[in-house]
């Protein structure tokens, strides 16, 4: 094997370590699932002063008691969230997934109108899911709704 093969493997074995160290790590923390939409309860061993999310498109985290934090699945994937005692210790750092419900629910998959997702309890009917066309649209339509009562309310409290 010649000197310039030998140093390539070398390099190459080299270059994984990290990934392998990584991948024990995510074995040794804690993992978490929450439903796209949906919110988790994280009861804390220790009273927790900040919570940081890796990624706050994927989840959101909300520290409602120094021992209680609210976890809400925003969008499919993965990330993590750390909470943090006064002294900057770290009372939990976990792996957090959200995806789709288990349970009760459908997908159809039509083509180019695209998916369409559906409740099923006990009767199926329309929701709104991410990766659906008329999300977009859904989501204008709210705002353009909490737009309208926030204008309404200011309107209102001028009156008074």
């Amino acid at each position: 094997m010649s000197a310039f093969r030998a140093a390539l493997l070398t390099a190459a074995a080299i270059s994984f370590l990290p990934v392998a160290a990584q991948a024990d790590d995510v074995a040794q923390r804690p993992q978490m699932r929450v439903d796209y939409d949906q919110a988790a309860v994280v009861k804390l061993d220790r009273a927790a002063k900040t919570v940081v999310v890796g990624n706050p498109l994927i989840a959101d985290a909300l520290l409602v008691s120094d021992k209680t934090v609210y976890v809400q699945g925003r969008m499919f994937g993965n990330t993590n969230i750390i909470a943090i005692d006064s002294d900057g210790n770290e009372v939990l750092n976990t792996y957090v997934t959200v995806g789709a419900p288990l349970t009760q629910q459908v997908t159809l998959y039509r083509g180019p109108i695209g998916q369409q997702n559906m409740a099923c309890a006990p009767h199926c009917e329309r929701t709104v899911t991410q990766g659906d066309k008329q999300m977009q649209d859904m989501y204008q339509d709210a705002d353009k709704k909490v737009e309208v009562s926030s204008k309404s309310a200011e309107l209102a409290a001028q009156r008074r």
